[in-house]
């Protein structure tokens, strides 16, 4: 036999001095014992998150009240919303001199200068120190009848399109309602004029 195909256990020592030596052993193989139960890192880029601002336009048919349909959009979505744009012929509009005025009926038709204002889903949002709790929602409306006559106020009921009306509007969840005080200007509570 030759001896070059034979396996011959490595020497070892047994001296006094010296401990006995074991074979070297082999490194183990596969995955560390409960490393299969460990949570695996994520990364940003692999989990969508859903925006916390939406961009959202909306087409308002001729005869809708345009007024009913953003209403409708923030409540079928769960969302505040803020108007960007609006723009489009209006057939008859409800508006209001004040908050506590009577509201008016005005006749068309008029095209839309402008319609802004804010809606807050179900009162939902975070009030910081000193700011004041906002009204659910506002709107206010400027329109041009055909011979130049502009009116305007805050909107006390419905607005129906008389052609179609086209609006942007922003949406969001949960907003932080803040106070600002401009730098160098003093609060002081008791006077309302500052």
């Amino acid at each position: 036999m030759d001896s070059s195909s034979q396996h011959f256990p490595p020497p070892t020592l047994t001296t006094a001095n010296q401990p006995l030596m074991a074979p070297p052993t082999k490194n183990p193989r596969g995955r560390p014992r409960g490393s299969k139960n460990k949570p695996k890192s994520t990364s940003l880029l692999s989990q969508p998150v859903e925006p916390s601002v939406k961009l959202v336009t909306i087409n308002v048919a001729p005869g809708m009240d345009v007024m009913e349909t953003i209403l409708d959009v923030a409540r079928r979505d769960h969302v505040s919303l803020v108007i960007l744009n609006a723009s489009g012929m209006i057939k008859n509009a409800t508006v209001c001199d004040s908050p506590q005025g009577v509201p008016t009926l005005l006749i068309g038709p008029f095209s839309l200068f402008s319609l802004t204002g804010f809606y807050l889903y179900n009162n939902q949002y975070a009030l910081h120190p000193g700011a004041t709790p906002p009204p659910p929602f506002s709107f206010g409306i400027k329109l041009c009848a055909s011979h130049g006559q502009v009116f305007n106020g805050l909107i006390g009921g419905s607005v129906i399109a008389g052609d179609n009306v086209s609006l942007m509007v922003s949406t969001f969840r949960e907003p932080n309602i803040c106070k600002f005080i401009p730098e160098g200007k003093e609060v002081n509570n008791n006077d309302n004029n500052a």
